[in-house]
């Protein structure tokens, strides 16, 4: 593929970015890490989490080719046929979408994510206009699909020069579409609230839509289930696991910032609740210890890392606290994936295996399957930040964990942040 200079001068940002990627897209661009750097071994999760998915998903065979695991002796939940591939479709983008927002360039990261941009482009058009593919999504076959729908919604908003590049027909295409899993989300009592909510506020932010009911529903319901010191009820009630950090925290504080930006009233809540995440980012830090373990309690622990979104997205949007220093959150962070990596059972044949280190199936949810497992990109967003941004180069400080038990270090008073309802 050749152009003129004439012609690239006539393009719009957005086609040179496109045309960027499907330039530098040509041939495979695997990453290989350098042990010692933190952003390489990041970018070898990313790679080796996402490339299998991708590449299936530009071929249009995604479908056939993921392994399904179930939780054993489940009752064989079967949501509906789209719903595997929607899951890791959705859940996949909403992680990856930030690194592939920094665009193509001459680096050698820069040429893999060309190639990236390029798969990305192909298997939107597969999901979404291509109907004698077998990845096709039909959004409206089951209830759960709304959870995936809201990802797509969350990968708008992280990605939006790639999604400005997209053809207008697909654009349209996708927000109609996704726009009918809106009724799966009413009613609900629990974090589920956050989806339509995340989804609304993805298309408002491109006027692919105007609605802001399903943000204003979520926002009053999770105030009425706040408990304090950073942490939401999932419905009334707390549950002792990570969905402050896989859903209600992160999916709010976006939805809200969509507001600030369009002037609507409810962005005046942004700094509250950006105070309540970045209080929970610090419980979080402090449950990682220095070989990259962590507390493992309650459901969905399958998601392995995906379960520091709060921490991954504050440092991504360059909002981490002053008690969590970039070179901490890093550090904390690198630890957790690089364990991550060093366990070869963590994949059976590419793809993700269920469980939280190795292959433990019985951890799975029991209306959980492949497709699930890939929320685990949430805990990439820091991969949006370019190689020279502080989070990267500030100078290592150890988690806290190992300043208290290793180092021997009086780190000072940890104390419970309440405060006035947002």
């Amino acid at each position: 593929m050749k152009l003129k200079m004439r012609e690239v001068l006539k393009m719009d940002v957005y086609k040179l970015v496109l045309c960027l990627a499907i330039l530098g897209g040509v041939g495979c661009h695997q990453w290989k890490p350098k042990t010692d750097d933190p952003r390489s071994i990041h970018l070898q999760a990313l790679d080796r989490i996402a490339r299998p998915v991708l590449e299936h998903l530009s071929r249009g065979d995604l479908a056939t080719a993921m392994i399904n695991q179930t939780l054993p002796g489940a009752p064989g939940i079967i949501l509906c046929p789209s719903y595997r591939l929607s899951a890791a479709f959705g859940r996949l983008f909403a992680g990856i979408a930030p690194w592939l927002e920094l665009g193509a360039d001459s680096t050698t990261e820069g040429q893999m994510r060309a190639e990236y941009i390029n798969l990305t482009m192909k298997a939107f058009h597969n999901v979404f206009m291509n109907e004698s593919c077998t990845d096709f999504i039909h959004w409206n076959q089951c209830h759960a699909i709304i959870v995936e729908a809201a990802y797509v919604g969350h990968t708008l908003l992280r990605m939006p020069t790639i999604v400005k590049a997209m053809p207008d027909g697909l654009k349209l295409k996708m927000a109609t579409n996704i726009q009918t899993t809106y009724k799966m989300g009413e009613s609900v009592s629990n974090n589920w609230c956050n989806f339509p909510s995340i989804l609304q506020a993805g298309l408002w932010y491109h006027n692919l839509s105007n609605r802001t009911d399903y943000i204003y529903e979520a926002i009053k319901l999770q105030e009425s289930w706040y408990k304090g010191d950073g942490a939401y009820g999932d419905g009334v009630h707390f549950h002792f696991d990570q969905y402050n950090s896989y859903v209600m925290h992160p999916l709010l504080v976006d939805a809200v910032s969509v507001c600030a930006m369009k002037n609507d009233p409810m962005g005046a809540k942004h700094a509250c609740l950006l105070k309540r995440m970045q209080r929970w980012a610090v419980v979080q830090e402090r449950m990682i210890h220095p070989d990259g373990s962590y507390l493992i309690v309650g459901r969905s622990e399958h998601y392995r890392f995906g379960a520091f979104q709060s921490i991954s997205q504050l440092a991504l949007q360059g909002q981490l606290p002053a008690n969590l220093p970039k070179g901490k959150a890093r550090t904390a962070l690198t630890a957790v994936i690089s364990r991550f990596l060093s366990n070869p059972d963590n994949f059976i044949d590419g793809w993700l295996s269920a469980g939280v280190n190795g292959h433990q199936p019985s951890m799975m949810n029991p209306y959980g399957d492949t497709g699930a497992l890939y929320l685990v990109s949430l805990g990439l967003l820091q991969l949006g930040l370019p190689a020279t941004d502080p989070f990267w180069t500030d100078p290592a400080i150890n988690c806290t964990q190992a300043q208290i038990w290793q180092e021997g270090k009086d780190i000072g008073l940890d104390e419970a942040q309440d405060g006035p309802a947002c």
